[in-house]
């Protein structure tokens, strides 16, 4: 748990640390010998250092140093843990949820941080025309129509605060998911009176309210130490240079400039090579390939897993993505509590007797399979996994043909309806089987655009949402899960791994699901 506490002692260090500079050799590019306790990591230059607007990896890595929120996930299980709230509970319901924060936590500009500034900042992220990628994950909150669809109001009814150290918030329906939700790095609490101050601005320079805040910055790099108050780490500082694209990271990392980066899907194999299963992180990014349920052609579920039946996923994942990827074994990816090892079972393995079974069965004597549309964004990996489909269908007799499109059409094609077989990616927005199975096969809902519906399924996703017991809400998921691969609706592909490097001299780093970590259990030597 991060603890910020914040004395008289504590304003006059900032005061000494803001006149001075922490290591000027250190902020000196390729300096002979890096200084011990300073991590040197290299991201590709942030759009925005605002977490509301937190996209990308390294913007979500920055949030994650910056910004703290309610609520925060174990690195290793990802299993939420406190943060800025060091409780919660909940109703029988799981509608109206309490949030107590802990005391003495304080912004980086020495103000305590209360319940009015979590409300401020759900508030901000639900509001018309906010641009944040977070915003959806507040819908279920009471009034929340009112202030992002209609723009009626700024205020989200559903948030009160009670008290100074409590925030209510109600929902519209069950969630018992929400501490996970508040939980991802967009959701880090900001302070209203530094957002409004036009210089410098705050998605240039923000006041977080995490274990560390910005001292210095350059074009080229941010200088972050350890906020006043903070929890003993043995960090230093954590430069954080902002690079024009993945790959010159990567390259600086093998010059020896940089302790830590990512990289890029053309190095992964390099990267594994030289730090062999160290460099690959299960990521919470899958692919699918689904079915357009609206299309009269894919209504036989006997059709649908006969082309499941058909398609080897090995082959597909080895060749197209090699170790930047895994077979992806069920709806709930790998690392996420709650994942089961191997879901689709006999629905996913590549059977051709099987496959050509289903289709005998489906397509009796007389009756033609029918020719089916392959969808896909167009490039040259997924030209490829295209390809092999095709080839794959065509061994036990599955007509179809490439439609690509490029990848500003495809948004929009893949939920236009005309869509056939479509290629789908899926990030989920929080660890939890949730993310991954309510969006997509929840009847009626914005982001299934399979068109899947279940009655079986959609009241057991709802008994997962209500339950708070955990062990019977991973129960219901789990289920749920194997009922929706019943009737595959789509295929389970690959979850992508997330590829980073670390220098020798780093220690306790660990990458999360998310492709982030956590800075205050890193150590680092001196020397290279």
């Amino acid at each position: 748990m991060r603890v910020r506490r914040l004395g008289a002692a504590g304003v006059a260090l900032v005061a000494l640390l803001a006149g001075c500079t922490d290591h000027p050799a250190a902020i000196r590019r390729g300096a002979d010998e890096p200084p011990p306790g300073v991590l040197r990591v290299g991201i590709e230059r942030p759009q925005s250092l605002d977490p509301a607007q937190a996209r990308a990896p390294g913007e979500l890595l920055v949030a994650d140093q910056l910004f703290d929120g309610l609520t925060a996930y174990d690195p290793e299980t990802l299993a939420v843990r406190p943060s800025l709230a060091v409780r919660w509970q909940a109703s029988a319901d799981q509608r109206k949820w309490d949030f107590t924060l802990r005391a003495g936590a304080t912004f980086a500009n020495f103000r305590t941080i209360t319940s009015a500034d979590v409300k401020y900042s759900l508030d901000r992220i639900a509001k018309k025309g906010s641009s944040s990628p977070a915003a959806a994950q507040l819908e279920g909150i009471t009034g929340f129509r009112a202030v992002n669809v209609d723009g009626k109001t700024d205020s989200l009814a559903g948030v009160t605060t009670p008290a100074p150290d409590v925030v209510h918030i109600e929902l519209d329906q069950p969630m018992s998911s929400l501490p996970a939700v508040l939980g991802h790095p967009t959701f880090g609490i900001v302070p209203k009176e530094s957002v409004a101050a036009d210089t410098p601005g705050f998605a240039v320079q923000p006041v977080g309210s995490g274990p560390f805040v910005i001292q210095s910055r350059r074009d080229d790099m941010l200088h972050l130490v350890p906020s006043p108050g903070a929890p003993g780490m043995a960090l230093r500082a954590v430069d954080v240079y902002l690079e024009n694209d993945a790959a010159m990271a990567y390259d600086d990392y093998l010059a020896g400039k940089l302790d830590w980066t990512s990289v890029p899907p053309d190095r992964v194999e390099q990267a594994a090579d030289r730090q062999g299963s160290s460099a690959s992180r299960p990521y919470l990014g899958e692919l699918f390939y689904g079915f357009n349920l609206k299309n009269p052609k894919f209504a036989d579920a006997r059709f649908r897993l006969a082309i499941a039946a058909a398609i080897d996923r090995e082959a597909i994942v080895r060749v197209a993505y090699g170790p930047s990827a895994k077979v992806l074994r069920g709806l709930i990816p790998e690392g996420v509590p709650g994942a089961q090892a191997d879901a689709c079972a006999e629905r996913c393995n590549r059977d051709v007797n099987r496959s050509r079974a289903l289709l005998a069965d489906a397509f009796p004597a007389g009756k033609a399979v029918p020719e089916i549309q392959i969808d896909f964004d167009d490039d040259g990996t997924q030209r490829a996994v295209a390809q092999a489909i095709q080839a794959n269908l065509a061994e036990v007799g599955i007509p179809s043909a490439l439609r690509p499109h490029t990848y500003a059409d495809y948004l929009r094609f893949a939920v236009s309806g005309q869509q056939e077989l479509f290629r789908l990616g899926w990030i989920g927005a929080y660890p939890t089987a949730d993310a991954f199975l309510t969006p997509l096969f929840q009847s009626g809902v914005r982001d299934n655009i399979t068109g899947f519906t279940s009655a079986p399924v959609d009241t057991t996703l709802k008994i997962g949402r209500a339950e708070p017991d955990e062990a019977k809400r991973t129960g219901a998921y789990q289920t749920a899960e194997k009922l929706v691969l019943d009737q595959m609706p789509i295929v389970p592909v690959a979850q992508f791994q997330f590829q980073s490097v670390s220098s020798p001299r780093v220690s306790g780093l660990v990458v999360s699901g998310l492709g982030t970590f956590d800075a205050t259990t890193v150590k680092v030597s001196g020397g290279r």
